[in-house]
């Protein structure tokens, strides 16, 4: 509950124990009063009913009235999965209410409307709230007392007021008048706060309804633009994948067959042997082709290590054509990533087929220099070289691919001055290789 219903609940306890206190211990003093006197005659005479005992009254309403105030303060502490002792405490407080009434000579009904107060504000669990309201509403109206005086010989509070003269009789009238309208006025404030509260609660599971809304709304495009990217992505790899593998083995086929021109002068033997390499070589990129469609990835490196398979790769570059591939290796060799590996033998296999294909070179130099922290990959020729570099779907898989490593690359060319490559990768793992 919020705070303003706690205070407004609290004030109406208060009000309520004014109220209990004052008419019991009106009731009390003016018993011995008209004891002390001598007037019970006329008294009795007047209220036509003889009254309780009078420290009976104050007594039992008051510390009845206690009691009510210490069983709000334990269901207080009690929680929702608790309900039902709630409730039983509830129907307990209806009996108390009874009990101060009747030794308040039904005089004062307006402790029901406090425990109508109560219910909203100790049961949480509805079925049972509508229940504890409707056996308050009851115990309100037969409460009454001109209903309970019709069966019972009770002495009404204003024939005890009576006892008293004018000078007496309005402070008193007054005090209990004040009292019980202020009563009303709480219980009316405590459900206007219960409805304002009510409102406020509605109106922001609205807002997050609505913000839950948008957020899901947001999720659900943020899905379709993460689904699609994923696509594009693939299909870019996939692309890529094709470019490197394909591009290559026919780029080798291409410079064999050359070469098989040249050496079909000679003599029968050595171009059936330069045939059945080229015939391997486009086995094997076809292979390829067809793993990397299927898997998404390449294979060549999964089956042996990086260095292996670029010497592999260029055992193949120097067996289809009389251009020459070096290939060195500076410092101490160390293990890589997988996704390192990937692009360090994507750029060299790029690399040498453009030179393959473009440059007119005689010779093709690659070198990979190896430190603590960072490989360096260089791939060089002595071709014909170029004023200008055109960045066509290679090379910007090579920039993307470094790029993603955290690493760059450098392409340097000038006419007659071949072409170089130049590549700086950060190495994550650092493993020495035995």
């Amino acid at each position: 509950m919020d705070k303003p219903l706690g205070y407004v609940y609290y004030t109406i306890l208060v009000l309520n124990l004014a109220i209990v206190s004052l008419f019991s211990l009106v009731m009390y003093q003016t018993t011995y009063l008209v004891c002390d006197a001598d007037q019970a005659r006329i008294f009795l005479e007047q209220a036509r009913y003889l009254p309780h005992i009078p420290w009976h009254v104050p007594v039992y309403a008051i510390s009845s009235f206690l009691l009510l105030a210490l069983s709000g303060a334990v269901k207080r502490r009690l929680t929702e999965s608790q309900a039902i002792v709630v409730f039983l405490l509830f129907l307990a407080d209806i009996g108390l209410t009874f009990f101060i009434a009747y030794n308040l000579n039904f005089s004062y009904k307006g402790l029901f409307l406090f425990l109508g107060v109560g219910a909203f504000f100790f049961i949480a669990n509805l079925p049972l709230r509508y229940l504890a309201i409707a056996l308050v509403m009851l115990g309100y109206i037969f409460s009454d007392y001109d209903i309970i005086s019709a069966r019972l010989n009770l002495v009404s509070l204003q024939d005890y007021i009576s006892f008293y003269g004018p000078s007496a009789q309005i402070p008193l009238y007054s005090i209990r008048s004040t009292l019980e309208s202020l009563n009303l006025v709480f219980v009316i404030l405590f459900f206007q706060f219960l409805i304002q509260s009510k409102i406020r609660e509605n109106k922001e599971f609205i807002k997050v309804n609505n913000e839950l809304s948008d957020k899901l709304h947001q999720l659900e495009i943020l899905q379709v633009k993460l689904e699609e990217s994923a696509r594009l992505k693939e299909r870019n790899r996939l692309a890529h994948e094709i470019h490197d593998i394909l591009g290559h083995s026919l780029t080798s086929i291409s410079t064999g067959l050359e070469a098989c021109i040249e050496l079909s002068k000679a003599g029968a033997a050595e171009l059936h042997s330069r045939l059945k390499k080229i015939k391997s070589v486009t086995d094997r990129g076809l292979t390829d082709i067809r793993r990397s469609v299927r898997e998404l990835k390449n294979d060549a490196i999964v089956q042996s290590s990086l260095l292996s398979a670029l010497q592999e790769l260029i055992n193949d570059a120097n067996a289809l054509g009389d251009r020459g591939v070096g290939f060195i290796i500076v410092g101490n060799a160390v293990g890589l990533e997988d996704d390192e590996e990937q692009t360090v033998y994507r750029l060299v296999q790029e690399s040498i087929t453009n030179s393959l294909r473009h440059s007119g070179c005689r010779y093709i130099d690659v070198t990979l220099t190896y430190t603590e922290k960072q490989l360096t990959v260089c791939i060089s020729d002595n071709g014909c070289g170029c004023r200008e570099v055109h960045r066509h779907f290679g090379l910007e898989h090579i920039e993307e691919r470094i790029a993603l490593l955290g690493g760059s690359v450098v392409f340097d060319t000038a006419p007659e001055k071949g072409f170089r490559t130049f590549a700086s990768i950060p190495l994550r793992k650092g493993r020495t290789l035995e």
